[in-house]
């Protein structure tokens, strides 16, 4: 510890180097709050301590921030001018771990963070229904069981109880999904999806390895066109939807055309084999617009099915006039 005495007599500032350690650390107890009178009432933030210059090597069992108790906390913790800065703070959570490297800042009128986060192996269900800003980021993550990597740089205001104000907060979030599955019945965007595509089962949906961007600024969220499977089935999507919930999904998809219906396999069973074989799948764009809450989905399956059914018919049509233009050039050959 240095600059003991100045501290106590002289308000100078507490310098030093501490080994924390701690069974249980509330966060809240450590800042302290300052009042802040106004013409109309008296409102009370927390605030880091102005008086600290300290340097922490910490290493906890819990920690509790915002009623979230995170486990095996270690790393080295920064205190100078209001701002606390974490370097390689690390802590176990949600059944995974995350990593921390950032600041958080109580200085001036508005309390600020800027946060890199890696996040290993985190149960998806858990860590995206209790913590509010990834919720707002990617709220479709409810249906999804089973665990995540990601990375995410975030930054933006804290309100009085230090947690982010989710319409200041911006940066991206790049994750993959790992072992998980889909649960439908939670969603009623896939509910939606599942009841208006036929040849889609949505609780089937391959979701391992994928990986998405998600890109969030101003309470808006644009996601980088990522690709699904489903069988045989190639599907794209991308879009963007915002904090208030509402949302602007497309949609690919590459479906093989044994799944469009009789009108269409009779019409490619007329074809040659060699006519036949060319035609493999064809490509159905659909949108999911509304809201996550109350969804409106669109396609043009019906169109796109109806086209090629007409190009089929057309393409047989071809076929016959071709083969009957041999067959007279072949009967003209013997007549000379």
């Amino acid at each position: 510890m240095e600059n003991f005495y100045g501290f106590l007599f002289k308000d100078q500032k507490l310098k030093g180097n501490f080994n924390l350690n701690s069974t249980n650390f509330k966060v809240d107890d450590f800042l302290t709050k300052s009042d802040e009178n106004t013409t109309s009432n008296t409102t009370s933030k927390l605030k880091i301590p102005a008086f600290l210059d300290i340097t922490l090597n910490a290493n906890a069992n819990t920690v509790v921030y915002d009623n979230i108790n995170l486990e095996k906390v270690y790393g080295k913790i920064l205190i100078k001018d209001e701002t606390v800065s974490l370097k390689n703070l690390k802590t176990s959570v949600f059944g995974g771990n995350i990593g921390f490297d950032g600041e958080v800042s109580t200085k001036g009128t508005t309390s600020k963070f800027n946060m890199d986060l890696n996040l290993n192996e985190l149960n998806i269900a858990d860590s995206f229904s209790k913590l509010e800003m990834l919720k707002a980021i990617a709220p479709i993550a409810k249906s999804v069981e089973g665990k995540i990597n990601s990375k995410i740089k975030v930054s933006g205001n804290l309100g009085e109880d230090m947690t982010p104000q989710l319409k200041s907060i911006s940066g991206d979030l790049l994750g993959q999904l790992l072992n998980t599955k889909l649960k439908a019945s939670n969603s009623k965007v896939l509910s939606l999806l599942g009841s208006k595509v036929d040849f889609l089962d949505v609780s089937k949906l391959n979701l391992n390895d994928v990986s998405a961007l998600f890109t969030f600024n101003d309470g808006e969220v644009s996601v980088k066109p990522f690709d699904l499977t489903y069988k045989d089935v190639a599907i794209n999507v991308g879009g963007s939807h915002g904090f208030d919930n509402s949302m602007n999904y497309n949609i690919t998809f590459d479906v093989p055309v044994k799944y469009l219906g009789s009108s269409v396999t009779n019409a490619i069973a007329k074809l040659t084999p060699k006519d036949a074989a060319e035609v493999k799948s064809i490509p159905v764009n659909a949108t999911l617009t509304g809201s996550f809450s109350s969804p409106n989905f669109s396609s043009n399956i019906k169109s796109a099915t109806e086209n090629l059914v007409k190009s089929l018919v057309e393409k047989q049509k071809q076929s016959l006039i071709n083969q009957g233009k041999d067959k007279l050039k072949d009967l003209l050959s013997r007549i000379r």
